[in-house]
């Protein structure tokens, strides 16, 4: 009986039909099938799924405020939690479903936070967001949580802000040394996770592919954020000119800044030794690096893209290093005339790097 002209064909008995009717070799190789969405489709269910779980979380959310019980609070979050994950669990075939979930188990989350009434913000916020990193089987919440526990981890390693105050006494001025330890943390996490294979310590993709992404988001974000609000971060006065002005200590925290960056190149460098003699030129760059540890940050991202062959973290590199170069620009208080001395320099030396490698490259 011939198919009904309602009814959509399958993929096999497409190729099939193909075959028979000869428009198609029976060697011939077939095309990927892929059953995913076009991304225009994708971003309109998103909005939608958003929306509808907006309204929900609201019908939820509101009575139990209205209510002031801490009690009612943690029950529904817990609830959201748990439907939100059970959702993403059992329709994983779906785009819309699992999408909408997201909105709800941050929701629950929250509200489950408000609930507990913790003494200390940080620690309740770490184990939800574990919780939902560990649980949810969504890339969207995974990266979300994962950003939140980054955010929560980095908080605890920067001690002096918002718990001391914000001037040069003590214990402020001896913490802020631990800035540099802090940084090589972040920044040798960075480089580990997008130079390994996804399937370490017996996790997969489903695991280690938000987590890098979540921490390379985070990690240019907060570096480029330092990088202009350094007076806020460090508690030094508006005029302090002395804290951009070159000395020991600034320069030994620079190079610890560039670090991972020097052994990323190594690492490269000894799996293609071939490349050492395109890529030398390029350490008359390293002193732009040092200004600023956004700038290292940015050229250890541009480099990992490079190695790896990732035009996604080469245009991320690229525009965390403006950003950064930027920002130190602003901050520095130096005359417009010296200012712009600089930046011919630094123009001048990438147009001669650039020439000299241009002609090297056959």
């Amino acid at each position: 009986m011939s198919q009904s002209i309602n009814e959509l064909a399958g993929w096999d008995s497409v190729i099939a039909g193909l075959r028979d009717s000869g428009a198609l070799r029976q060697d011939a190789a077939l095309p990927e099938h892929d059953d995913s969405l076009p991304w225009s489709v994708m971003i309109l269910q998103t909005i939608a799924a958003w929306i509808t779980a907006a309204l929900l979380v609201a019908a939820v959310v509101v009575p139990a405020f209205i209510a002031s019980n801490e009690s009612a609070w943690l029950v529904c979050g817990v609830v959201l939690m748990a439907l939100a994950i059970a959702v993403m669990h059992f329709n994983q075939k779906s785009f819309f479903l699992p999408q909408m979930a997201v909105p709800v188990a941050i929701a629950g989350a929250v509200l489950a936070g408000f609930g507990l009434k913790p003494d200390s913000w940080q620690l309740t916020t770490f184990i939800l967001a574990l919780i939902l990193f560990a649980l949810a089987s969504h890339r969207l919440l995974r990266f979300i949580a994962a950003g939140v526990m980054l955010a929560v981890l980095w908080y605890w390693m920067t001690p002096w802000l918002g718990r001391y105050s914000y001037n040069l006494e003590q214990p402020t001025a001896w913490v802020r040394q631990l800035a540099p330890l802090r940084d090589l943390l972040f920044s040798f996490a960075l480089w580990w996770l997008w130079t390994q294979p996804l399937n370490r310590l017996g996790l997969g993709p489903a695991v280690w592919q938000p987590l890098r992404h979540a921490l390379l988001w985070f990690w240019l974000g907060v570096q480029v954020w330092q990088a202009i609000f350094w007076h806020t971060l460090f508690g030094a006065p508006a005029d302090a000119d002395q804290w951009l002005a070159p000395n020991t200590l600034w320069l030994a925290h620079r190079l610890l800044d560039l670090l991972p960056l020097l052994l990323a190149v190594a690492a490269t460098l000894r799996h293609s030794p071939g490349l050492s003699a395109r890529i030398w030129p390029l350490a008359v760059l390293l002193p732009l690096c040092v200004l600023s540890p956004a700038l290292a940050t940015a050229a250890l991202v541009l480099w990992i893209g490079l190695a790896e062959g990732r035009s996604y973290l080469t245009a991320l590199g690229i525009a965390a290093a403006l950003a950064g170069f930027g920002a130190f620009y602003y901050n520095l208080s130096w005359p417009l005339l010296h200012k712009g001395l600089l930046l011919m320099a630094s123009g001048a030396l990438l147009l001669l790097v650039w020439l000299f490698m241009s002609r090297r490259t056959p």
